[in-house]
Order: structure tokens, then sequence, then C-alpha cells
């Protein structure tokens, strides 16, 4: 046998067939422990996303799904910014801290007159300069996060392979839609939120982008 014949018969021993499940059917604000999608026989989830394992999804279906959920992309955050500037400041012991340093420099003028002490005022600015820091070290820290999250976006893939209409047929990810039935294999990226139906016994998923 081939070394090349070997190779390829190795590629699809290990494919897994997946399903991709309706995340807006979902609410979640509730707790997690709620989720089922993994505790349902394969049958069930095909009659609810109503989708059939041996030819998949319609084109018909699949531009009906397009319209009624939209593209598979990650939904950008909302923009909270005077909330964000707001935490910035105040969250933590910042508000404490500008409390303490407008109280120190109150306490060095007028209260402190006719012979206000230096020490007040000089705790008072120490105190507003650790809140100013406080408040732009925690800029930095969610500046850092987001970009680690952007930087998430860019590592998912731009094709996978779907079965539609009976075929397997290589769509872009952003194409995807509840109820597309995807084959994944070694090396492969996952294109969505998935509900494993088929898979090796050997499957392993590589999640140190997430753990560290």
């Amino acid at each position: 046998m081939e070394k090349d014949e070997i190779a390829e018969r190795m590629k699809y021993s290990i494919c897994v067939q997946s399903l991709l499940y309706d995340r807006r059917l979902t609410d979640w604000s509730s707790d997690l422990s709620q989720l089922e999608w993994h505790k349902l026989h394969p049958s069930e989830l095909y009659s609810r996303l109503d989708t059939n394992p041996s030819i998949g999804l319609t084109a018909g279906q699949v531009q009906t799904r397009l319209v009624q959920y939209g593209r598979n992309v990650p939904s950008p955050p909302p923009s909270t910014l005077l909330k964000r500037l707001f935490m910035y400041c105040f969250g933590g012991f910042g508000s404490l801290l500008l409390v303490g340093g407008i109280l120190c420099i109150v306490a060095w003028k007028p209260l402190g007159e006719p012979q206000p002490q230096a020490a007040n005022l000089a705790l008072g600015v120490v105190l507003l300069l650790v809140f100013l820091i406080q408040a732009g070290f925690n800029a930095w820290q969610d500046w850092s996060s987001s970009r680690v999250m952007a930087s998430i976006n860019t590592m998912l893939p731009d094709f996978c392979l779907a079965l539609r209409e009976g075929g397997q047929v290589e769509v872009s990810a952003t194409d995807l839609v509840p109820g597309d039935i995807v084959y994944v294999k070694m090396g492969n990226k996952i294109p969505a939120d998935l509900r494993l139906v088929e898979a090796s016994a050997d499957l392993k998923f590589d999640r140190s982008i997430l753990t560290g």
C-alpha cells in the first residue's frame, strides 16, 4: 500500500460528524445547567432542527435560515463606553480613593486655616494620583482583554466541509446555519457551536487558546 493511500485513510478514519445547533434557542442569561443539546439523542436533534442525516439541508432551507438567524459570525459587544469609563474610575476602591483625596485637600484648606497642614495636602495629592493610576491600569487591562478576544476571531476557519443536498460540499464558515451537518477531521478548526453526533474513539481537541 502506498504511503499517500495510508495517509488518506488515516485522515478520514478520524473524521467527526457534527451538528450545528441553534444558539438563539438558548437563553444565555439562564443557568448553563439548563442546556440540554448534549443530552439529546441524535434522532431528536435531527427532528428539532429539521435536518436529514443522509442529505443534510437543502439550498432553500439554508437561505431561509440565513435570513432568520443571520451569518455565523461573532456578534460585536454592545458599545458601553460611558459605563466602562465609569467603572475604570470608580470600580473597586476608586470611589474611596477619590473621596479620601478630596477630604484631605478640604482638611488642608479651608478647614485647616489659619494654619493649614501641608501633610493633609500631600496625602490628598497622593490619593488622587493613586486614583488616576488605578483608572489607567483598569483601562489598560480592558484594552488588553479586547485585543485577545479580537485575535481569537482571526483564528476562525474560512471554509468547512458540510453535508448539503446529499453531498459533501465546501462552504464558507460564515454561511453555516442551525441544522447544518459539519465534517471535521484532523487539523481542522471548529467553525461554529457544534454538537457531536459521531466521533472516532481517539478524538482530541486542542483548547490551549482558551485554557493557556
